[in-house]
């Protein structure tokens, strides 16, 4: 279960860290669960939810299944410290990808290329893969929606320390970083450009970034915003 905490004014979540060892284990079992979890990423991102099973990710981690089954003795632990895993990833990875960012006009424009830099990677097709799973799987359901909601508020907390003022304080903030976030995942997920896609692509890409030039996009959002509130959306 993932433990609540306050920060600022936001409500953030912290995952359990799958890798840790307590005092009675080696520092040789982290590096074990750890080489099992980078095998469990690999397996979902590239063989898909399905097929990811103790023994092939036994098999992707060069250990025999018993091996594995000492540290995950079934496919839920398995895959519950798989989701934890890849989420406190992804959440480092966009850190990482944004703290050296200038913090000028431009944060917004450069941080979405990083996104999208972030969206070809593995630990995302691995992210996405489980979120489609546990639109039906009972047992990954709960697991996965407080790994997205871990997902989701550390973004935001991420956001509010990392971007400029004037971007932060513009109104709409978050609905301009939900609009690009999940138009972008989508993106990435579906590849569904088909036809004139270098041409569809740099149009959408200038599109989003626009939605972070407040001269630019600040009536539309605006009025969105005063629409979401009459609840006439």
């Amino acid at each position: 279960m993932a433990k609540e905490k306050t920060g600022g004014d936001v409500l953030a979540f912290e995952l359990p860290d799958p890798t840790a060892v307590n005092e009675n284990e080696f520092r040789k079992s982290q590096e074990t669960r750890t080489r099992i979890l980078e095998a469990a990423i690999e397996c979902l991102a590239t063989i898909g939810y399905n097929a990811t099973s103790t023994t092939t990710v036994a098999k992707y981690a060069g250990l025999t299944r018993a091996a594995m089954l000492y540290h995950f003795p079934n496919r839920l632990a398995l895959i519950e410290a798989t989701v934890n895993y890849v989420t406190r990833r992804r959440v480092a990875m966009q850190e990482e990808m944004q703290v050296d960012l200038p913090r000028d006009e431009h944060f917004a424009f450069r941080s979405m290329d990083r996104a999208w830099e972030q969206l070809q990677t593995r630990e995302f097709f691995a992210f996405a893969e489980l979120s489609m799973a546990s639109r039906t799987d009972p047992e990954l359901e709960p697991v996965f929606r407080t790994a997205m909601a871990s997902f989701d508020l550390a973004r935001r907390d991420m956001a509010d320390k990392l971007a400029p003022e004037n971007v932060k304080s513009a109104p709409g903030f978050d609905l301009r970083r939900d609009l690009t976030r999940f138009a972008l995942e989508g993106l990435a997920q579906q590849e569904g450009i088909t036809y004139d896609q270098p041409q569809r692509f740099r149009a959408l890409m200038c599109f989003l970034k626009l939605m972070f030039d407040v001269e630019a996009s600040g009536p539309l959002v605006e009025r969105a915003l005063a629409m979401a509130a009459e609840n006439k959306g």
